[in-house]
């Protein structure tokens, strides 16, 4: 009878405790549904020494309108235009160029706004405004260990430099960049015909070994000619079967303004958009049925060049003293306040 009540008092202990503690247990998440849970970003507004500067922005994708404060926006637009990895340094020059682009456009601050999209000031069309990520494209783009980090990285740049914008001689700038530059960017005549005295071009070793700087692209004499079917009737080719390009002429660091193909002369950029080349820094080799060309660098190569902004803070340049090399004779302002 004793060991029957031991055995009754055992179970019930067992009901009382210990089931609810399994149970309990079973309903925590693990290892493995803790990291299915988003990391939190900050997504509070960022102070800004010269006011709130409110925004609207056209998003293409869910054909609406949004508004938001100017330097939250930045942060996006950061994380989208240039790698989180790149020192704080170059992601603050980024933040103070996309900034000045971004006043240029504003209405309130008499830019025309998006002419494409005239409800709003802005669009996030990457090859009409700037490109932007919002904070779910943030967590969907970037692994879910690192997405908070890098959020907080470029969040921190733009607060950093908040309001600042880059001005020439008392006006806003047109704040162009690109990705690399190969070696020397390029003056705005020989990129858009256009002298700008602030975009002049400026060797830069600071790129060197990175990504884009030197690619190489292979191309059959029949994809050749169908690629350049836009603007050439008819790609000569020799008796070997391989594509025949005539003379060209290159701008001072030695990118291609244009080439001769079939008696028609087709320019640098046309030649880079058919082929879909990394840039206009190009040179070529004809090789059995094949054209091989060898590229350096990733854009039009006018203003700041963006690993080679990164490759100047790894040496320890300010965002500043960055955007001093890349821009010529410019200044780093504060907007006037709201």
């Amino acid at each position: 009878m004793k060991r029957l009540l031991a055995l009754f008092f055992l179970l019930l202990l067992f009901l009382v405790i210990g089931l609810p503690s399994l149970l309990a247990r079973g309903c925590r998440p693990g290892k493995e549904s803790a990291a299915l849970t988003p990391p939190a970003l900050d997504l509070a507004p960022i102070a800004s020494p010269v006011g709130e500067v409110m925004i609207t922005v056209y998003l293409p994708t869910e054909e609406r309108v949004m508004t938001l404060g100017l330097e939250e926006y930045l942060v996006g637009v950061v994380c989208a235009e240039m790698p989180a990895a790149f020192a704080p340094e170059a992601l603050k020059a980024q933040a103070v160029s996309a900034r000045t682009y971004t006043v240029n456009q504003l209405r309130a601050f008499g830019g025309s706004g998006c002419d494409r999209h005239p409800a709003a000031d802005v669009c996030t069309e990457s090859t009409h405004c700037q490109a932007w990520l919002g904070a779910e494209e943030v967590l969907a783009a970037w692994p879910a260990g690192e997405a908070a980090g890098n959020w907080q990285k470029v969040r921190d740049a733009v607060a950093a430099t908040a309001g600042e914008v880059i001005t020439y001689r008392g006006e806003l700038i047109d704040a162009v960049f690109h990705s690399h530059c190969g070696g020397h960017t390029e003056n705005s005549e020989d990129a858009w015909s256009t002298v700008v005295p602030y975009l002049r071009g400026v060797p830069c070793n600071f790129c060197r070994g990175t990504r884009w700087s030197e690619t190489v692209h292979e191309f059959t004499g029949d994809q050749f000619a169908r690629a350049m079917a836009e603007y050439v009737a008819a790609v000569p080719v020799s008796a070997a079967g391989r594509p025949l390009l005539g003379g060209t002429e290159r701008t001072p660091t030695g990118r291609l303004k244009s080439v001769t193909i079939a008696g028609e002369t087709v320019t640098g950029r046309d030649l880079r958009a058919a082929l879909n080349l990394p840039s206009t820094n190009v040179t070529w080799e004809v090789a059995d049925d094949k054209v091989v060309f060898t590229v350096k660098g990733h854009g039009h190569g006018v203003g700041l060049c963006q690993y080679g902004a990164d490759g100047m803070a790894r040496q320890g340049k300010t965002y500043r003293e960055i955007l001093e090399y890349y821009y010529t004779g410019i200044e780093v302002s504060l907007l006037p306040s709201t």
